[in-house]
């Protein structure tokens, strides 16, 4: 269980945001991999790619540590306090949380599976997480705004500002 704490830090906030612009960047430009990965198979000449190839795994391997580093922060230095509210509502906040944690954890490391252990079974796996993030993403976003401008209370702020509970 998490530790709680009278809001999120700057860097807990800078961690968060900087984990969305670079998750985001893997959603728009992560297709190439499967060009990539297209090129190989069919002997097709893979250097127009290369660039689009690292940028990818190493982008990934920036999140991976990013979300271990963030989860490590959780855990020490804690988290506030869920917005009261509907014991379903919260706890669906929470779940939605940790999901997230988890596909940050484990996109990474399919990925790298699949480049480098075995591209049918991990890169399915890897390949599917797309959608899930996308409808994470959407969820998160609408709970967001939803909190924000129908219940008008703090969730949103408290991720934009440092030390709002």
């Amino acid at each position: 269980m998490a530790r709680h704490s009278n809001g999120y830090t700057a860097l807990q906030l800078s961690l968060h945001w900087l984990i969305v612009l670079l998750v985001l960047f893997q959603l728009i430009f992560g297709e190439d991999m499967g060009r990539y990965n297209y090129y190989v198979r069919s002997g097709q000449d893979v250097a127009p790619l290369l660039t689009g190839y690292y940028l990818h795994i190493g982008v990934g391997l920036v999140i991976l540590a990013l979300t271990l580093f963030r989860l490590g922060l959780r855990l020490t230095v804690g988290v506030p306090s869920s917005v009261p509210g509907p014991a379903l509502q919260v706890k669906a906040g929470e779940a939605l949380h940790y999901l997230f944690y988890v596909l940050l954890i484990v996109t990474p490391i399919t990925g790298l599976l699949a480049q480098y252990v075995n591209m049918r079974t991990f890169g399915e796996v890897h390949a599917a997480n797309k959608p899930v993030f996308i409808v994470f993403i959407l969820v998160h976003a609408a709970a967001a705004l939803y909190h924000h401008f129908v219940l008008k209370d703090s969730t949103l702020r408290r991720m934009m500002v440092p030390g709002t509970h």
